[in-house]
């Protein structure tokens, strides 16, 4: 018997029992009368919790500081002469020197500023800090995805995305003279 008492043969849908329910989950895959169990998410696979684990023990500062420091580290290791952009290719792949020409033309670097061409073949990282070093510290990427960041006294304080190479090669100057600038509040 169904709920409104009347009979039925076995295996015979009844008007209040919808031929398909697709938005309900059955548990039936792949064909006739076989399911599948469904399974327990463990607890520290949640999707919330796995994001927040990423982040576990990550100390903002310690990387910040790594950062700044690398890039110090990198135009150290350079040894540029003021105003002329030094070069490092750290790995074999490199771009090619009409890329790092065309670079160096486009990007003027300040005649009190250091500064390090860094080539990985697919982008070209320029570095470059003012007076004093390390004080005020610019990076242009320059490839796919190409940006400006600035940091000032190891805090982050700028980010500009470009729509291309081009693009951050036109204006790229005028970012790294504006931010490594010393701007005295008195003066």
């Amino acid at each position: 018997m169904n709920e409104t008492g009347d009979k039925t043969p076995e295996g015979e849908k009844t008007p209040e029992e919808p031929e398909t329910r697709w938005w309900i989950d059955t548990g039936k895959t792949g064909g006739r009368g076989r399911r599948v169990a469904a399974r327990e998410i463990p607890a520290e696979r949640v999707l919330g919790e796995s994001i927040f684990a990423v982040g576990a023990g990550f100390d903002e500062d310690r990387a910040r500081n790594q950062l700044t420091g690398s890039n110090m580290n990198l135009i150290r290791e350079a040894n540029p002469t003021l105003g002329q952009w030094a070069y490092l290719a750290p790995v074999d792949s490199t771009s090619t020197p009409e890329q790092i020409e065309k670079t160096k033309k486009f990007l003027r670097l300040p005649a009190w500023a250091l500064g390090v061409l860094v080539d990985s073949g697919i982008s070209i990282r320029a570095i470059a800090t003012g007076d004093p070093p390390g004080e005020r510290v610019v990076e242009l990427r320059l490839g796919k995805e190409s940006s400006f960041d600035a940091w000032l006294e190891g805090d982050w304080v700028r980010e500009q995305v470009f729509r291309d190479r081009h693009r951050a090669l036109r204006e790229g100057s005028r970012f790294l003279a504006r931010n490594l600038a010393r701007r005295d509040p008195l003066g």
